[in-house]
C-alpha cells in the first residue's frame, strides 16, 4: 500500500505556534519556581586565615569552609621571594584577602595594598 503525502493531515500553523507557545510557557514556569530553591540551599561559606612562619618569613593560609583555598608563602605582588617581615604584616595581608573573598571580589593584593599593609617594600 502507498500512501500519499496528501492523505496525512497536516497540523495547522495556528495550532503548531499555540503548542510552541505552551511548551515555552511551562518552561519558563518551572525554571522561575526553581530559582529560589537555587539560592537558598547552598549554605554558608565560613572564610578563615591562619598566620603561618615558613624560611621565607611570614604568611597565610586562606580556608574556606575548612578547605584549604589559598596558601600564601611569599608577599604577593612583588618580583621576589620574600616573605612579610612580621606576623603582624601578614595577619593584615591575610584580612585584606579575606575581606574581598566575602565581598565576592577577587582575592589578590595590588603593590600599592601591599605597601598599605606593610611599610614601603625596598
Amino acid at each position: 500500500m502507498i500512501m500519499h503525502m496528501n492523505s496525512i493531515p497536516r497540523m495547522s500553523k495556528m495550532t503548531m505556534i499555540t503548542k510552541h507557545g505552551l511548551v515555552v510557557l511551562i518552561a519558563s514556569a518551572t525554571i522561575a519556581a526553581a530559582i529560589p530553591f537555587l539560592y537558598t540551599s547552598k549554605p554558608p561559606k565560613t572564610i578563615e586565615y591562619k598566620i603561618l612562619h615558613s624560611k621565607e618569613g611570614w604568611g597565610y593560609d586562606i580556608l574556606i569552609n575548612k578547605k584549604l583555598a589559598i596558601h600564601q608563602e611569599t608577599i604577593p605582588a612583588i618580583p621576589e621571594k620574600k616573605g612579610f617581615d612580621t606576623q603582624e604584616f601578614a595577619k593584615r595581608a591575610a584580612e585584606s584577602v579575606v575581606d574581598k573573598l566575602k565581598n565576592n571580589k577577587l582575592p589578590t593584593l595590588s603593590y600599592a595594598e601591599i605597601n598599605q599593609i606593610c611599610k614601603p617594600i625596598k
